[in-house]
């Protein structure tokens, strides 16, 4: 089982980091985060993420951190957080679920990606699943591995 942990706070310097928003932090960014970080980890991809929400909602509803828990994603401790200046700094990537990006949240050399598409995961679970999935193991082909241990 993996547990919630904030990838930031465990992720070395200099590595991509993506920050993945939608409009509460607990549903489809959070979504999106936790499959970037497991499938990184599997690929051997130098990567973290981050899930951020313009309008912050706790907690994650229970019908998706059940869907979550199936699929290996503990999230009974995760608190959803609005999207801020640092998230963006130490970004490489900022990905919109659905929403638009404020505008200080734009800076060069940050690669801004729109994701409008995404279907409701409270309705369609899987097929909002998949999609996100979709754009990820395209972002995941674009980011650089990590290096082997010496």
């Amino acid at each position: 089982m993996i547990a919630w942990v904030l990838a930031a706070a465990v992720a070395g310097e200099g590595r991509p980091a993506v920050v993945f928003v939608c409009a509460h932090g607990n549903v489809k960014s959070l979504i999106a985060s936790v499959w970037f970080d497991r499938l990184a980890a599997e690929r051997g991809v130098a990567a973290r993420s981050t899930a951020r929400g313009l309008t912050p909602e706790n907690p994650v509803p229970a019908p998706i951190a059940e869907r979550l828990l199936r699929e290996g994603f503990d999230v009974a401790g995760y608190e959803a957080r609005g999207l801020a200046a640092a998230d963006v700094e130490g970004a490489s990537h900022l990905v919109l679920i659905g929403v638009d990006a404020p505008s200080w949240a734009r800076r060069d050399g940050l690669a801004v990606l729109a994701w409008d598409d995404i279907p409701p995961a409270s309705e369609r679970y899987e097929a909002s699943r998949d999609a996100m999935r979709a754009r990820i193991d395209a972002l995941l082909a674009q980011l650089p591995k990590d290096r082997p241990a010496p």
